[in-house]
């Protein structure tokens, strides 16, 4: 019997990157993948169920759990061993209740629904051990460690993976609000304070990893990061993949973001006076594979390459 997968997030960015991790491994055929999407007639969830026969759609949202948990029994026709959970920080109609909400609502109905191993997309927030007392000034960091703490205290029935991913490299994509947001950073990081990023991909790897060797990532807290880089690092490995350095803006619009934009300013402002603290090398020895700047850039982002 193979091993049923809840995906949250399926189309977007970490979700998806997980099942492209699940579908890479040489025993996928062993997992179901039920792929949570708000429209299963959208274009994206179309394109995600036809990438391979063990992907199921599953329309629902996190705001109703128990509704989206009936929906995902009865699409799977057989007990959902597997959770990964990811919610929405940022954007319009976000809020810092609904965020925890979400996230705790989804840990307690896998409880009750007998789920087997839970994998939580959280954020680092300075060292694997560290992060569970540091909730930080970043109200989106901060309802993440909320939402970690309900886990740890409240699911010891259920096996649980936290993944603990720093900035992302995705992020960045051609255009002028990344010109912007580089800006800020360099306003704020200048040129010998480094931050910590990774690959969506990696955070996907690390996602099928747990599935995969639930025993090994059993009660396990970890942060992600592939290249830890000061600003003229980052400019470099532009240079490198592109041909030209890391574009920036006029370095007031940077300041006007981070004002404009207060939850970006607290988080930029952290990353000067903090920052992420992911164990890099204990990752490549885990994934070699593990993406730094400049290979992302060739081979994962939308920028045009050498």
């Amino acid at each position: 019997m193979s091993r049923v997968l809840l995906i949250t997030g399926a189309t977007g960015k970490q979700g998806g990157s997980v099942i492209d991790s699940l579908l890479e491994l040489p025993n996928a055929s062993d997992f179901t993948i039920l792929a949570v999407t708000r429209d299963a007639n959208s274009g994206s969830a179309k394109k995600l169920a036809g990438r391979a026969s063990n992907i199921k759609l599953v329309e629902g949202n996190l705001d109703d759990v128990p509704a989206l948990f009936q929906a995902a029994n009865k699409a799977a026709q057989q007990p959902i061993w597997g959770v990964y959970s990811v919610q929405i920080s940022m954007g319009k109609g976000v809020t810092f209740e609904g965020e925890v909400k979400q996230g705790t609502d989804l840990i307690d109905e896998s409880v009750k629904n007998g789920v087997k191993h839970f994998v939580y997309s959280s954020v680092e927030r300075g060292g694997d051990e560290a992060s569970w007392d540091n909730a930080t000034p970043i109200p989106h960091f901060q309802t993440k460690q909320l939402i970690e703490i309900h886990l740890r205290d409240k699911a010891q029935s259920m096996g649980w993976t936290i993944l603990r991913p720093v900035a992302f490299m995705d992020n960045l994509q051609p255009g002028f609000p990344t010109k912007v947001f580089l800006t800020a950073l360099h306003n704020h990081l200048g040129d010998t304070k480094p931050l910590q990023w990774v690959a969506t991909a990696d955070i996907g790897f690390f996602a099928a990893q747990a599935f995969t060797h639930p025993e090994e990532w059993n009660h396990k807290a970890r942060g992600l990061a592939g290249d830890e880089l000061t600003f003229p690092q980052i400019s470099k490995a532009f240079e490198n993949a592109t041909g030209s350095p890391a574009d920036t803006t006029f370095w007031g619009l940077g300041s006007v973001l981070t004002y404009m934009v207060a939850e970006l300013g607290h988080m930029i402002g952290w990353f000067a006076s903090d920052g992420y603290k992911a164990d890099i090398s204990n990752l490549r020895s885990i994934h070699p594979q593990m993406m730094n700047m400049e290979t992302w850039l060739q081979k994962k982002s939308g920028f045009t390459t050498k």
